[in-house]
């Protein structure tokens, strides 16, 4: 599965909070965590970054992990995972939905192995923007965020 952003105007304005310039500075201050290498497995082929608050979301829970992990590499199989499942469906409703600039979407989240609890279900949503270059780049955040 590819997904291609071809789609995305090339005239089309970036949104005033994710301007190029301030994505990228968001990236340097650690606000986003470039997550494209494991995102072009999933079929991106478009840089993808998530706020570090969608982040803590998505890994809120798990047992393993340093309580400052989100601003690094995630270093448990189950972080792994929770992202890969947020990454694929992003994917997914971009083919789906692949004219539309904001996609909400829904991930299921797996619970850490020594947890008794369910798997949880985290909301988020997906920005398409014109970037440098006007090349297309993702953004995912939590629903409430710009």
């Amino acid at each position: 599965m590819s997904v291609y952003y071809y789609d995305v105007p090339v005239s089309a304005a970036p949104s005033p909070a994710l301007r190029p310039a301030s994505r990228e500075q968001r990236l340097r201050d650690g606000d986003l965590v470039d997550l494209s290498r494991i995102a072009c497995e999933a079929g991106f082929r478009a840089p993808v970054a998530m706020s570090k608050e969608a982040l803590s979301v998505c890994l809120a829970g798990l047992s393993d992990l340093a309580p400052d992990a989100s601003h690094g590499p995630c270093s448990s199989f189950v972080a792994a995972k929770r992202l890969w499942s947020v990454l694929w469906e992003a994917a997914a409703e971009v083919m789906h939905r692949h004219e539309d600039n904001t996609i909400f979407f829904s991930a299921r989240l797996d619970p850490d192995a020594t947890s008794a609890e369910p798997a949880s279900e985290v909301h988020l949503k997906l920005v398409i923007d014109a970037g440098t270059n006007d090349r297309p780049v993702a953004t995912i955040l939590l629903p409430d965020q710009d």
